[in-house]
């Protein structure tokens, strides 16, 4: 390999299901350029991510680390502390001499500040940022907050085309575009190796949510895949919300009462409606990584730019009558990985890979993959072996944990091999009986969380499923008696991974937003 250090683009969807790409036989959507860069990379077939919520998953992405570790989540009402940010892989690459870039959606609280999103440490510590805090709509010119300031420069009016200019801006400066935003725009060294963290906010139901059709819109955001409407699948195990005759969960643990930006998964009409929309937002996701391949290949920077691609977790249409996320269902915590690294192209490797690979270990991967030491903090295990076909020691088994107990989700958490999977609940720390409100919890502090069934809190309610003949999870096998010795092994199991989860004792190394940094 070349001892220039390599660029790395790492792209982030927003509840992409992990069966919604083309190289994965999906029968209507199409992802020509997702498809191009499996084959030319390695494709992951069982890829998890570890906390199925936006801002814990992410952070996990960033730092490698489970989020009993990193503590972030949107009932910690905290942010990193910038000693653990400065860990994170970007961060890492950013102290070994690497430009950094940021386009897109943040949805990590770092820094402080009032919510933790607004004190201008990510501005402060990204060389290059085009990017918003919190949600971004499918139009965020027209949104509330940082979104319509931030990119009412770009030419573009939906996501991802603004998204686009963004990083052509950030590949090959554009004049006009950064002397309208001559704040935080600084041209891209030639001779530095870059970053370029870009992650949209698609197909997530906030921006396919408010998609409009307008006549200006790009066509393929108005009628493709529309011809094909009655061929819209719905998931094997899809209830309609009217045919629920017993609910999933015991109403203790889950009431049924979701989100209403979920409600579309109520009858197949509007969920294959929703489907469309999210084909046609993550084809054009894929449209922009052909564009951006071009240009790196037009550049002169293909060869020695690794790629990223990946999400945060995926989402229920309905499987068993659920809506949403937050659930250790395979629906939420399968996830899309292809990572390509140019350097490997032409070598006779394996182009796929069906090993258990987590979220966490992303951060270590990328600097392996870039020749840097990997910090004592991550907890992931590199992938570059599996990267080169080789056949290392793996895991056999993966934990994942639930731990936001608000918006009405059950906290649980969950050990998973290849065969079995067993997921337990806790008492919920709210009331479940007003879901949809904010709720005072019950627990003092949402710290307790992470430490609570390692210090013995016992489950209100359990799951056993034998995925190899059940992957749709349809039959739970916890009171079966034949399969004890598998229950009780696992019970063991996940509480022994959900201590390795937390690493120590030590507290997150986190900042309370009110103390601003």
């Amino acid at each position: 390999m070349s001892e220039k250090l390599p660029n790395i683009i790492y792209i982030l969807g927003d509840d992409h299901r992990a069966e919604q790409l083309g190289c994965r036989d999906h029968p209507i959507l199409q992802t020509a350029h997702l498809d191009a860069l499996a084959r030319d990379g390695v494709l992951f077939t069982n890829a998890f991510c570890t906390s199925p919520a936006c801002t814990p998953s992410r952070t996990c992405h960033y730092t490698g680390q489970w989020e009993r570790t990193h503590g972030i989540n949107f009932t910690s009402e905290s942010s990193l502390s910038p000693d653990a940010w400065e860990e994170s892989f970007p961060m890492q690459l950013k102290q070994a001499g690497y430009f950094l870039g940021w386009v897109g959606k943040n949805h990590v609280p770092a820094g402080g500040g009032r919510s933790g999103y607004d004190s201008g440490y990510f501005e402060d510590v990204f060389d290059y940022w085009y990017g918003n805090h919190g949600h971004s709509g499918f139009y965020p010119k027209q949104q509330a907050g940082d979104g319509g300031r931030i990119y009412n420069n770009a030419n573009a009016d939906t996501q991802i085309d603004i998204f686009a200019e963004g990083v052509l801006n950030f590949l090959e400066p554009q004049q006009e575009f950064i002397e309208s935003r001559p704040d935080s725009l600084p041209r891209r060294p030639a001779e530095q190796p870059f970053c370029l963290c870009l992650t949209f906010n698609l197909p997530h139901a906030y921006g396919t949510g408010n998609m409009q059709l307008r006549a200006s819109d790009d066509e393929l955001y108005r009628t493709r895949y529309r011809d094909q409407f009655a061929e819209v699948p719905l998931p094997p195990t899809y209830i309609p919300f009217g045919d629920i005759v017993e609910p999933r969960l015991p109403p203790e643990v889950y009431n049924g009462i979701h989100l209403t930006s979920y409600d579309y998964v109520r009858d197949p009409r509007s969920l294959r409606e929703r489907r469309i929309r999210e084909y046609q937002t993550i084809t054009g996701m894929d449209r922009m990584l052909g564009n951006l391949r071009h240009t790196l290949e037009r550049l002169n920077l293909a060869d020695n730019t690794i790629i990223v691609f990946s999400t945060d977790h995926g989402i229920h249409h309905g499987e068993h009558g659920l809506g949403g996320k937050c659930f250790l269902y395979e629906e939420d915590i399968r996830i899309p990985l292809i990572i390509y690294d140019p350097r490997r192209r032409g070598r006779s490797i394996a182009r796929t890979r069906d090993e258990l690979v987590a979220v966490p270990d992303l951060a270590p991967t990328v600097l392996d993959l870039c020749g840097l030491d990997i910090p004592d903090s991550m907890q992931g295990k590199s992938m570059r072996a599996l990267l080169d076909g080789e056949t290392p020691e793996w895991r056999t088994d993966l934990f994942t944990e639930q731990l936001m107990d608000i918006q009405n989700y059950p906290r649980s958490e969950s050990v998973r091999t290849r065969d079995w999977k067993y997921i337990r609940y806790f008492q919920r720390t709210e009331d479940p009986r007003q879901a949809g409100r904010k709720f005072r919890s019950t627990l003092d502090d949402y710290t307790e969380c992470l430490t609570s069934s390692i210090k013995g809190e016992k489950p209100i309610y359990e799951e056993l499923f034998y995925l190899k003949d059940d992957p749709g999870e349809i039959t739970n096998l916890a009171d079966n008696s034949t399969y004890t010795d598998t229950m009780q092994a696992l019970q063991v199991r996940v509480t022994e991974l959900a201590r390795e989860a937390k690493a120590d004792d030590s507290p997150p190394r986190t900042l309370a937003f009110e103390q601003g940094v």
